[in-house]
């Protein structure tokens, strides 16, 4: 009863949610302003990024696409369970051509798109990070790892973006490429603040795309009382 109350919720915010996070782009872009991009921090993030290029290349195609497909579907598997769904085994496929997770139910479309805006182990570095951050004092390898988790994320992100992508194909394509480059959007600002100032960083973060979005909001508002006056 609960999950097909939680399916029927999302099913009717899907296309709020797509809106939001439609007029929210401009805020979201201009709030990178707020990274200090010349930090060590993040330089040793961006060299754990790059790191991950080198070795996905070096290990090779194969190695890199099954730990992919395995993330994906650890990533539905999650948000299967966070909503509350009782998820069935994960398959993945012998040739490393996919995999597949069957949720008893039917889901919902944050299961389903939940593997292309959720990085799941920079999340997991992240309940580990203020640790380290404070048994290390800082040192810059605990930020590159954070960088070479990213980078990993956004290697499968876009190896597995494509018009022929199931689960893209079964939400639709035009509502799939608004939230996935929203949530994106969103995902990599959360990450950069985190590696910033670690939970502080998100809250401030967030704080401050909140006012730019109040801000191009009531720009918009303005501009559309103008037209209708």
């Amino acid at each position: 009863m609960i999950t097909k109350s939680i399916d029927f919720i999302f099913k009717l915010i899907k296309w709020p949610v797509a809106l939001f996070l439609l007029i929210s782009i401009p805020a979201l872009l201009q709030s990178y302003n707020y990274f200090e991009l010349n930090s060590v921090k993040v330089i040793s993030f961006a060299g754990g990024a790059v790191l991950y290029l080198a070795t996905m290349i070096l290990a090779g195609q194969n190695i890199s696409r099954t730990m992919q497909i395995i993330s994906h579907e650890l990533t539905h598997l999650l948000f299967a369970y966070l909503t509350f769904h009782d998820a069935g085994k994960v398959r993945i496929n012998p040739d490393d051509s996919g995999g597949e997770m069957s949720v008893r139910g039917g889901g919902n479309w944050l299961i389903t798109l939940a593997p292309y805006f959720f990085p799941l182990f920079s999340f997991l570095y992240m309940l580990l990070m203020p640790g380290l951050v404070m048994v290390s004092d800082g040192h810059f390898l605990v930020y590159g790892v954070f960088g070479y988790f990213f980078g990993y994320y956004w290697g499968t992100v876009l190896s597995q973006v494509h018009p022929e992508q199931t689960d893209i194909m079964k939400e639709g394509y035009i509502f799939s490429t608004i939230f996935i480059v929203g949530a994106n959007l969103y995902t990599t600002g959360i990450i950069l603040a985190f590696n910033n100032k670690l939970w502080e960083g998100v809250k401030e973060y967030l704080n401050l795309v909140w006012r730019l979005d109040i801000h191009y909001w009531l720009k918009a508002a303005k501009l559309i009382l103008q037209y209708i006056e």
